[in-house]
């Protein structure tokens, strides 16, 4: 992976950019404790934008930075998610990719939210909560059978009909990613639950998780809604600006 003078400035730009975002309040979740984390509704917007290698870099550097600087919390509790964003970026940026290593790059999208549901069922919550993936599930899915579509179906020259047609991807690819973010986040949750709960409280895990499912789908599709708001105007004029950079 090579990086000219101009991407180097990008990166930290849009590096940057998560950071600031990151120190927002975020948007309180109705029904459920918490906010919902707007940095990592564009994370996946990073992978379309620059492709995975990039996009991952790019998500890698401003979660860091988000973590180390105040109002960050550097800690092992939060440092277990760190790799969350990075997992979003590179699974939009395999999905948006023609090709990879001579084989179709959706194929690694696939693989990363696959291999994240099999993790799932290894665990012994996901082995008492066989349902919770579905929402997963419905992302692999649209890797599996529009992948090959997804792939390279956001360049394009300005136009209505590109802007139609990335404004109809743009969701289906952040939504993929987010869903690979949050799998992610909910095994290591569970990999690490003794740091987040009392140890009491651990073997009601299986039952947390379904009885949240509502409200996690409810807040993934509200990201993927962020995603697409912030990313198909800002995928259109970097195209038109940088039309040929993608890795």
């Amino acid at each position: 992976m090579r990086l000219e003078s101009r991407e180097l400035a990008l990166i930290s730009i849009l590096a940057a950019l998560y950071v600031i975002i990151a120190a927002l309040p975020g948007i309180p979740i109705i029904g459920g404790k918490g906010r919902i984390d707007l940095a990592a509704s564009i994370a996946p917007v990073f992978g379309i934008l620059l492709g995975p290698w990039k996009g991952g870099l790019t998500a890698l550097v401003g979660v860091l930075l988000a973590w180390l600087l105040p109002p960050g919390t550097p800690s092992p509790h939060s440092a277990v998610f760190i790799p969350a964003p990075v997992i979003s970026s590179l699974t939009t940026g395999f999905l948006t990719t023609r090709e990879l290593k001579r084989l179709p790059s959706w194929i690694f999208a696939s693989c990363i939210i696959g291999g994240l549901i099999v993790c799932w069922y290894l665990t012994w919550v996901g082995k008492s909560a066989p349902l919770y993936p579905i929402p997963h599930l419905v992302a692999l899915f649209i890797t599996i059978v529009v992948g090959n579509w997804l792939s390279g179906s956001i360049e394009g020259e300005y136009s209505s009909r590109v802007i139609l047609k990335r404004s109809l991807i743009v969701p289906l690819v952040s939504y993929c990613g987010l869903m690979a973010d949050h799998m992610y986040g909910n095994l290591a949750f569970i990999t690490f639950a003794e740091l987040f709960m009392p140890l009491k409280a651990i073997p009601l895990l299986p039952t947390i998780f379904m009885s949240v499912l509502p409200i996690s789908v409810a807040e993934r599709l509200l990201m993927t809604l962020i995603a697409s708001i912030i990313g198909v105007p800002l995928i259109t004029a970097y195209r038109i600006v940088m039309p040929q950079t993608k890795g």
